[in-house]
């Protein structure tokens, strides 16, 4: 194995440590110390591959936006099809768990960390909000959804609220562990939320896929 290897495995390891460490016990009780002691090398080590804790959360954040662009691209790809919807839905709230530590303490890690501030901002600004409300124009265009564009516009936003809103929550920040009941949960607010909103066309299919998540055993 070449040393460039060699350093790409560290590398990854170690985003890979921190994400477990912050997901467990919250990045302001986490170190770098507490970092390379969790994954039994040298602190010298962890450093000659991230020189702070903070560049280790900056490349977390890339691969959180890298996965939630590549969520966006799935539902942008969406035809008119409700358990199509909620597979992107499920997909998307598995990725936001796997993260959870970025939505559940991210406002805090802003003054320390300016990159971060923009990155996070820019992404959640420019192609979030941006890719959910021309998801909603497009369903609405497929007969899915029905509103006027301040509906629809108003529809997006707090859509997106509920969507982070949901992994902050103390009995989520609580649980240990993935659980297939958290991801299901949340789906089920998304489309209580939608359900206002969709067509007759769709209604029916879409209530048995609501009554299907009410009643899956966990």
């Amino acid at each position: 194995m070449s040393a460039k290897e060699g350093r790409s495995q560290t590398f990854n390891r170690i985003v890979e440590a921190s994400l477990n460490l912050f997901n467990q016990q919250g990045e302001r009780v986490i170190t770098t110390n507490h970092i390379a002691r969790y994954m039994n090398i040298s602190t010298g080590n962890l450093y000659y591959h991230f020189r702070s804790k903070e560049e280790i959360i900056n490349e977390l954040h890339r691969r959180y936006a890298k996965g939630m662009a590549e969520c966006l691209n799935a539902a942008g790809e969406l035809s008119a099809s409700i358990d199509g919807m909620v597979a992107v839905m499920e997909k998307t709230l598995r990725h936001l768990w796997q993260f959870r530590f970025l939505q559940q303490g991210i406002p805090s890690m802003f003054p320390v960390n300016k990159a971060l501030e923009e990155n996070h901002r820019d992404f959640t600004h420019f192609q979030v909000a941006n890719g959910v409300q021309k998801l909603f124009m497009r369903l609405r265009e497929q007969e899915m959804l029905e509103g006027d564009d301040e509906q629809i516009n108003f529809l997006a936003k707090h859509f997106l609220l509920i969507q982070w809103g949901w992994i902050v929550r103390p009995d989520i920040t609580d649980c240990p562990q993935e659980d297939r009941s958290i991801v299901r949960e949340g789906c089920r607010s998304l489309l209580h939320f939608l359900s206002p909103y969709v067509s007759p066309r769709f209604r029916a299919p879409f209530q048995r896929t609501l009554a299907s998540l009410e009643l899956q055993p966990a």
